[in-house]
């Protein structure tokens, strides 16, 4: 018998990836105590050893295969290894099984929790979770095993998990969840005749894991730092911005290298923004259409302001069409909306110049506010920002837009995550903190990506 088993766990554990396989060892959890992946394999034949095939003892490894790969939707497997099928199995688990109901409920959120999802709720768990283990999280079930050891979650605790897939609005999830706790008042959490075993494989790994847990209140708060002063804001919880649903605010874009302009123009429409659209401006152009726009008693009425920019430039100065003079300074832009009340959110691809553009000039214009008390701010390079804003800068070389077909995938990711975050009613940081997970997983090479903020309250764009 043992050796028929053995072969019988190779051929499956064989025909599983790494991911299944972590699944597996999931919906085995109440059984294999203290285990890991690696001994996946010397578990299932150990359960079978202290579980044999006997008359009146349905739990043995054999049964055990089966319902794991009927949970796991193997349906090939129980044909190929098995000789049974889908419906066979489901009608033996009507009477029997050893999985219990909460470990299935738990794959089952997984499978069908995409890796948005994932990193908006590992965004929203920040606070809880240990930084090291939070990272390294690839699946919904990395997660759980994680709120499972700091008793937030269990079989008879599920108000936690259910109110953070509400907040990422995955309320088709939240009803299972329901169904489950709905199920019946006296149903244990696992299945009834459940047997437990507990091997000495992995104690490094348990040691590990019991380390990474030190580091639980490392970041007790969301924060996201603003580099001219060094001055960390915090993320309000309690208020939001006042926004018209019908019109959610102003957005001027102004596109002066002829790439992704239209497609940020579409976004904000279908966002309930009033959009104004400039497409391939000289540097005076832009500057002029920026001051104008500052100047404007409009801005004092929007509930929300956006400039969306995408031009050439250098680290510090932004050039527009044009390469031959100093441009226009970001830190001086940031200061040029400072009588703005309303929130205001900046969102600057640059494309990265290897020349230096040449002085500007006596005659030249180029972009300053507040006089003298910016001019001395911006020497010193501590210009602080103001309130209300949100600051978004992402910068490229230039040579990727000798690329045919090229999109920043700076904007690209923030065009869907926009778009995702208006439709599942997200905060904006939550949104920025997506863009800069895609960004720097898509592409760190070419893109890097600067963020601050100093929003006093959540802004739901």
């Amino acid at each position: 018998m043992a050796d028929g088993f053995s072969t019988l766990v190779n051929k499956v554990t064989a025909s599983l990836s790494s991911d299944e396989s972590k699944i597996l060892l999931y919906l085995c959890t109440d059984l294999f105590n203290n285990s890991c992946v690696e001994e996946l394999r010397g578990d299932l034949l150990a359960f079978a050893q202290q579980n044999p095939n006997q008359a009146g003892q349905p739990h043995s490894g054999n049964a055990l295969l089966m319902e794991l790969m009927f949970q796991m939707k193997r349906y090939d497997l129980l044909r190929k290894v098995f000789g049974t099928n889908k419906q066979q199995v489901e009608g033996i688990l009507r009477k029997e099984r050893v999985i219990s109901d909460y470990r299935v409920l738990m794959a089952d959120v997984s499978e069908n929790l995409d890796k948005e999802d994932l990193q908006s709720l590992i965004f929203l768990l920040s606070s809880i979770l240990p930084k090291e283990r939070s990272t390294r999280a690839t699946s919904f079930l990395d997660v759980v095993v994680e709120l499972e050891k700091l008793n937030e979650v269990s079989c008879e605790k599920l108000d936690f998990l259910e109110k953070c897939l509400k907040n990422i609005r995955r309320n088709d999830l939240v009803k299972k969840i329901q169904a489950y706790r709905n199920r019946g008042q006296n149903m244990p959490c696992a299945a009834p005749n459940t047997f437990k075993f507990t091997p000495m494989q992995c104690q490094p790994f348990e040691k590990q894991v019991r380390q990474s847990q030190c580091f639980n209140h490392e970041f007790n708060k969301l924060k996201l730092s603003v580099p001219e002063t060094g001055i960390h804001y915090q993320q309000a919880i309690t208020e939001e911005y006042q926004m018209n649903p019908e019109q959610r605010g102003l957005c001027v874009i102004i596109d002066c290298v002829g790439y992704d302009g239209e497609m940020l123009k579409h976004t904000f429409e279908c966002l309930g923004f009033k959009v104004v659209f400039h497409s391939l401006l000289g540097l005076k152009e832009t500057q002029k259409v920026l001051e104008d726009l500052s100047l404007n008693r409009i801005l004092q009425r929007v509930r929300c302001f956006v400039c969306c920019l995408i031009s050439r430039g250098t680290n510090t100065h932004l050039l527009a069409t044009d390469s031959n003079r100093l441009g226009i300074n970001l830190k001086d832009l940031k200061q040029l909306f400072n009588a703005t009340k309303c929130p205001k959110i900046f969102f600057t691809q640059l494309y990265r110049i290897t020349e230096a553009p040449v002085m500007p000039s006596m005659d030249d214009e180029y972009l300053e506010t507040d006089a003298p008390a910016s001019r001395q701010c911006s020497n010193t390079g501590s210009v602080p920002m103001p309130a209300d804003v949100l600051w978004s800068v992402c910068t490229a070389e230039v040579k990727l837009l000798e690329e045919s077909g090229h999109q920043s995938v700076y904007l690209n990711a923030l065009n869907n995550a926009l778009l995702k975050g208006h439709e599942r009613n997200v905060p904006i940081l939550d949104v920025m903190k997506e863009v800069q997970r895609n960004v720097l997983s898509h592409d760190s090479d070419n893109y890097q990506l600067q963020q601050s903020h100093t929003l006093q309250k959540k802004l739901y764009l």
